[in-house]
C-alpha cells in the first residue's frame, strides 16, 4: 500500500487563492491559465469600474454591501479610499437609483471573483484525474 505524500509537486491551490485576490484572475494566471487569467481581470474590473462610474465614485462605503465588494480582490481597497474622498465631497444620496446600481455592480464584481477564486483554488486543489483511454 503506497501512502500519499504530504507536499504535492506543482503550483499550490493557497497560493492561487490568495494571488485571485490581490488580482482578479491572478490564480488562473499563477496556474498557467493565461486566457482564462486574462478573461476573469478584464470582466471583473469593468464591472467593478462601470459601477464606480454609475455610482458616481460613492458606491464602496462602510455599509452591508462591502463585504461582498472586497472579494473583488486588493483593488477594492483603493477604491474604498476614493469612494471616500468623493463622498467627502459630494453628499451621498441614498435613495438614488444610480447609486444603488453602481453599488450592486460592485457587488456583483466582488461575488464573481469569488467564484473565480475558488475555481482557480480547486482546479489545483483536485486536478482531473487521467483515466486509461487519456492515457
Amino acid at each position: 500500500m503506497t501512502r500519499a505524500p504530504l507536499f504535492m509537486p506543482g503550483p499550490s491551490p493557497v497560493i492561487a487563492l490568495v494571488l485571485g485576490w490581490v488580482v482578479p484572475g491572478g490564480g488562473h494566471a499563477y496556474a498557467g491559465k493565461w486566457g482564462k487569467a486574462l478573461l476573469f481581470f478584464v470582466l471583473i474590473t469593468a464591472l467593478q469600474v462601470a459601477g464606480l462610474v454609475i455610482g458616481g465614485g460613492t458606491v464602496v462605503v462602510w455599509r452591508l454591501w462591502l463585504f461582498a465588494q472586497v472579494c473583488a480582490g486588493a483593488p477594492t481597497l483603493a477604491l474604498y479610499q476614493l469612494s471616500q474622498y468623493f463622498a467627502i465631497h459630494s453628499p451621498i444620496d441614498w435613495a438614488d437609483r444610480l447609486h444603488e446600481m453602481g453599488t450592486l455592480y460592485t457587488a456583483v464584481a466582488g461575488l464573481m471573483n469569488l467564484l473565480v477564486m475558488m475555481d482557480a483554488y480547486l482546479r489545483l486543489a483536485y486536478p482531473p484525474r487521467e483515466t486509461e483511454e487519456d492515457a
